[in-house]
């Protein structure tokens, strides 16, 4: 179930960003990676989600930027140029981001009623809150981030680090991992957020046609597609 509908998220994601729309397929496919381990499964059941939702929560994690205004869309020789009302503007939608994210899950949960999409929700709204309380929307602390949300920050900080992003040029893997170890009880939660760091650390590459892989997942495993 779900396939179609996330397909054409995505595809729609795609449109608008394509930066986002990869970036989204390679945590995907990461957290679906991990789900297969014994920790992930563990990780999995402890969170109250499926599998599906777990790696649903990935892919869909950024949908928020389908409203993202052209503007804001820049890359750094752009963002340089920006006078102060339009740096506002573009840190307004990076914060809000999660939050519209939400939006767009829980649109489709009052359409169908089905917690699929409301476990989503959840997970998705949270990706960018910090252990210690510093992150954004919500400034949520600790225990009050919930589980699936402290994953996913894990996921995501860590693609978004080693790949080619419009704001950042990619870094190495190693040390990127080295540093995360580092905001464990921090940036990310102090067990969880180092089982998935030494996953991280040994984990499979990336395949090569992200394209290929999420048409595979979708088929394999959302049986609506």
């Amino acid at each position: 179930m779900y396939g179609k509908e996330i397909k054409q998220l995505l595809q729609d994601l795609a449109w608008v960003d394509d930066v986002t729309y990869y970036h989204s397929l390679r945590v995907g496919y990461i957290m679906s990676r991990f789900a297969e381990t014994e920790m992930g499964k563990k990780f999995v059941k402890q969170a109250w989600v499926t599998r599906n939702e777990f790696v649903a929560t990935g892919l869909l994690h950024d949908i928020g930027k389908l409203r993202w205004s052209r503007d804001v869309l820049i890359g750094p020789e752009q963002y340089k140029g920006l006078d102060q009302e339009a740096i506002v503007k573009v840190w307004t939608y990076l914060v809000e981001h999660p939050i519209s994210s939400q939006d767009i899950i829980l649109d489709y949960y009052k359409r169908t009623g089905n917690r699929f999409w409301e476990r989503i929700a959840v997970g998705v709204a949270g990706h960018h809150e910090n252990y210690c309380g510093d992150g954004y929307p919500y400034r949520l602390k600790g225990l009050e981030i919930p589980l699936l949300a402290r994953g996913l920050r894990v996921f995501d900080h860590y693609i978004s680090q080693v790949e080619t992003r419009r704001m950042n040029k990619p870094q190495e893997p190693n040390i990127v991992l080295r540093e995360m170890r580092m905001a464990l009880g921090i940036h990310f939660d102090p067990f969880w957020g180092e089982k998935i760091v030494d996953f991280l650390t040994s984990c499979p590459c990336l395949p090569g046609n992200l394209d290929v892989w999420l048409e595979e997942e979708l088929t394999r495993n959302f049986s609506n597609f």
